[in-house]
């Protein structure tokens, strides 16, 4: 795994300074630029750490288009997305796939390129609403979604499971003697095709604990996206309730890291006396102090199956359109406690 240290002799920013950037301390003033290469060479170094995978006889080359739903200060605010973009580039690299990039030209609704140059395929991270669907469709039909699934009937996609990951974080969270979990994240988020909906990771876990985990108390702490917001939130709950959930069930590692500042801030610790479990499981995960037990989506596979599914289709005429869940698994680390 990648360490601070390693950070800072690639990036030749100092430990404090990553750290701080790591941690959204928002009195640190520094570049979108700066805070963009510190997340890229921690996910860098996090990849080239784990084991290198047997080589396997590479596709004919193809051109692939590369779309993201994101720009690059809404990547930094969601660092879920940099890191998946980025397994995705080095999964195309490793098929030897020709990537090209587009970009959504909002007046004219259009996807424009550099190069004029036609492509065999394309895959999509994020959501996107029909219009840019239909935009895609301008390229090529021949189009995988990664994070979301709009038209199944007409696209094959590669999503979280994440049904899984919740059942996984409450029953671990229940094992290690929690009986009241609060859920922090928003109350809102996206549909496949960018139109407002309840967040998912929410809805099962109410619908879990409901009719399933009925020995446990669910609480919850709805919250935007700013770890600045999910700091004064978890404060204010621990200001004001008298009994309140022991251990924190998080909408991804930022609203972790605000939970994690809000309870140092009311001179508490962790795990000490509260636990903190964080959903997506980056690299960020094991830079925090403590590490944060986390359940992993698994970013690289899902890059490598949305790989796969787009070179089937390319090159197995008459192949169905799929949509493929990557189940989830939990990763312990030092951020909750064991109660007796």
């Amino acid at each position: 795994m990648a360490t601070l240290k390693e950070i800072s002799e690639l990036t030749g920013y100092s430990i404090a300074t990553i750290s701080r950037v790591l941690n959204h301390d928002v009195s640190l003033s520094v570049t979108d630029s700066t805070r963009e290469e510190i997340l890229r060479v921690a996910g860098k170094l996090d990849y080239e750490s784990k084991s290198v995978r047997s080589s396997r006889k590479k596709a004919a080359q193809l051109r692939i288009g590369m779309i993201e739903m994101m720009d690059s200060q809404m990547k930094l605010e969601a660092p879920y997305y940099l890191y998946l973009k980025s397994s995705l580039d080095k999964s195309c690299f490793e098929e030897g796939f020709e990537t090209v990039t587009l970009q959504y030209d909002e007046e004219e609704e259009c996807y424009k390129s550099n190069s004029q140059s036609g492509l065999n395929g394309i895959i999509a991270v994020g959501q996107f609403g029909a219009r840019q669907v239909h935009a895609m469709e301008q390229w090529t039909n021949q189009i995988v979604f990664l994070d979301s699934s709009p038209y199944e009937d007409r696209f094959s996609s590669v999503v979280p499971n994440f049904q899984v990951g919740i059942h996984q974080g409450v029953n671990y969270l229940a094992e290690m003697g929690h009986k009241t979990i609060a859920f922090v994240g928003p109350l809102m988020s996206t549909d496949s095709m960018g139109n407002d909906a309840p967040e998912k990771r929410r809805k099962i876990f109410g619908e879990y604990m409901k009719y399933y985990r009925k020995d446990l108390k669910a609480v919850y702490l709805d919250t935007d996206r700013e770890a600045a917001n999910v700091l004064e939130k978890t404060s204010a709950y621990l200001k004001e309730e008298k009994n309140p959930a022991t251990a924190f069930f998080t909408f991804n590692e930022a609203t972790a890291i605000g939970v994690m500042q809000g309870v140092q801030q009311m001179g508490y610790r962790v795990p000490e006396d509260f636990s903190i479990l964080s959903y997506n499981d980056t690299v960020l995960a094991t830079l925090m102090q403590p590490q944060l037990s986390s359940i992993s989506i698994h970013l690289e596979e899902m890059a490598q199956e949305a790989v796969k599914l787009l070179r089937r289709g390319l090159l197995e005429s008459g192949t169905p359109h799929m949509k493929i869940a990557i189940p989830s698994s939990l990763s312990e680390r030092e951020s909750v406690k064991r109660l007796e």
